[in-house]
C-alpha cells in the first residue's frame, strides 16, 4: 500500500486516503495496515459479476435493474464488456435522472492527502 502511495504521489502529487479491499473482504494485518496509512475503507452495494459475465447484453440488464439512489458500482477496469457497456450504462444512468458522482463526494470523504 505504501508503494501505492509513492507511486500515486510521484505521478499526481498526491496520496489517496481511500481504499477498496480487495474482494471487499479485510483481515487483521490489512485492517492495521489501513489504519497505520489512515485510510477510509469503501465498499460498494452492486456487484457487477463484471469478472465472470462476458456477454455484454447480460451485464447491462444486470446493473441498470439494480439502479436506485446511492448505488456504488463495483466494475473492473480490466473488463472487456465494462468497458463495452459503459458509454452506454452511463447514458442510462442520466436518462433517469441520476448523477453520477466521486465516491469521496457522495461519502463527504477526503479523497486524498
Amino acid at each position: 500500500m505504501r508503494m501505492m502511495d509513492k507511486a500515486m504521489n510521484n505521478v499526481i502529487g498526491k496520496s489517496p486516503l481511500l481504499f477498496r479491499p480487495p474482494y471487499g473482504v479485510t483481515n487483521p494485518n490489512l485492517t492495521k495496515a489501513i489504519i497505520k496509512g489512515n485510510y477510509t475503507p469503501v465498499g460498494w452495494s452492486v456487484r457487477s459479476l463484471d469478472t465472470v459475465i462476458k456477454d455484454e447484453r447480460k451485464l447491462f440488464k444486470k446493473v441498470i435493474r439494480q439502479l436506485q439512489p446511492g448505488a456504488v458500482f463495483l466494475f473492473h477496469d480490466t473488463s472487456t464488456a465494462t468497458l463495452a457497456i459503459l458509454p452506454s450504462f452511463i447514458r442510462h444512468v442520466k436518462s433517469k435522472g441520476y448523477e453520477i458522482i466521486r465516491a469521496d463526494k457522495m461519502l463527504n470523504l477526503q479523497a486524498y492527502a
